[in-house]
């Protein structure tokens, strides 16, 4: 039996991505055998540095004219999923296919049909990104006896899941923040650091808000977008403020991380960041108040000029909270807690 997490073939950082290969080797390091599966042979993620076992799909040119005969002559035979170089030629029953959210629901049902599923869902408002609308559509991968179990990423994501399907088994895991590569610094320059990656809308609405009100002070902007994890943990250790623009997210990798390295985070807690964004360590704003974002951010300047201590140990308490609650082990307590119960067959009855 292996585990085989599908994993998009993104040439560009990807948090998501980055949490299926730390599951992986999780999983390997606690003698459960795991692979990473892409599509693309020769593929791997290189904006952090890592030595996951990664296995690859058959996607050759006599494979695929191999399986388009296959369906000419036995059009109601599944289709297996073929790989490359692994002592399986193929997924069978015996292994598990672990399926990301992000694909609608026709295409996660025909994948490799008759291979238990579990599906790992990091982003819940993306569960239904791809679902019509109509009434009479009920089709979902989510309630097909293939699919064993559901694991999700937050308490946001846990809730969402059981509402909609309260007959499924639902999973959480807790994310884990690296608390070297994320590691506080209390030195820190006069910057507020945002990435430009998500709504770029009201980004450039609170950004030109501040600047046009000449409210930024001597802070320096530093926003970033497609960089590797060293860059951005520099920046974040660099700056004072980080501004959260995300409104909707499964978890909110980048404002944990930030608050892991001490900064003061300002903006949208996205839904799956509720769980961290406490007033006591963070300026939560209502989703899409664009006037209450820009007002906080100033004010918080203003503070800083004033007495940088209280906004410094702000920052401080974040960071103790993050490391605390989103530690390496907590992860890896979850992840293997969860995945025995499969591999023992607990949780397949």
């Amino acid at each position: 039996m292996a585990i085989y997490f599908l994993t998009p073939d993104y040439a560009f950082p990807s948090g998501g991505v980055r949490i299926i290969y730390r599951h992986v080797d999780i999983l390997n390091s606690h003698g459960i055998q795991a692979y990473v599966l892409h599509r693309k042979p020769g593929h791997r993620a290189s904006w952090f540095d890592n030595q996951t076992s990664i296995a690859y799909l058959d996607n050759t040119v006599s494979r695929r004219l191999h399986l388009k005969l296959q369906k000419r002559l036995h059009p109601d035979r599944p289709r297996k999923w073929f790989l490359l170089g692994q002592t399986n030629k193929y997924l069978g029953a015996e292994d598990i296919l672990v399926l990301p959210e992000i694909y609608g629901p026709q295409e996660m049902l025909d994948m490799a049909p008759g291979v238990p599923k579990v599906i790992l869902n990091q982003g819940c408002y993306l569960t239904f990104q791809q679902y019509p609308i109509a009434q009479d559509m009920l089709l979902t991968p989510y309630r097909h006896p293939d699919v064993i179990g559901v694991l999700t990423n937050s308490q946001e994501g846990l809730d969402y899941l059981k509402y909609v399907f309260p007959e499924i088994q639902v999973g959480r895991f807790h994310p884990s923040i690296d608390p070297v590569l994320f590691g506080y610094r209390a030195d820190k320059k006069r910057k507020i650091a945002f990435t430009t990656r998500k709504n770029e809308l009201i980004m450039r609405q609170v950004v030109n808000i501040l600047k046009f009100r000449n409210a930024l002070s001597d802070f320096e902007l530093v926003p970033f977008a497609g960089i590797g994890q060293q860059e951005v943990a520099k920046i974040f250790q660099d700056s004072v403020f980080y501004l959260s623009f995300a409104t909707y997210e499964g978890f909110g990798l980048p404002p944990a991380e930030a608050m892991a390295c001490g900064c003061v985070v300002i903006g949208f807690n996205g839904g799956g960041g509720k769980e961290f964004f406490q007033p006591e360590i963070s300026y939560p704003i209502e989703n899409s108040d664009v006037i209450g974002f820009a007002a906080q951010v100033e004010q918080s300047i203003r503070e800083f000029e004033a007495d940088p201590s209280e906004i410094m140990e702000k920052g401080r308490l974040a960071s103790d909270f993050i490391r605390e609650h989103y530690s390496p082990e907590q992860e890896i307590g979850d992840v293997v807690n969860y995945w025995r119960g499969f591999v023992s067959g607990e949780s397949m009855q």
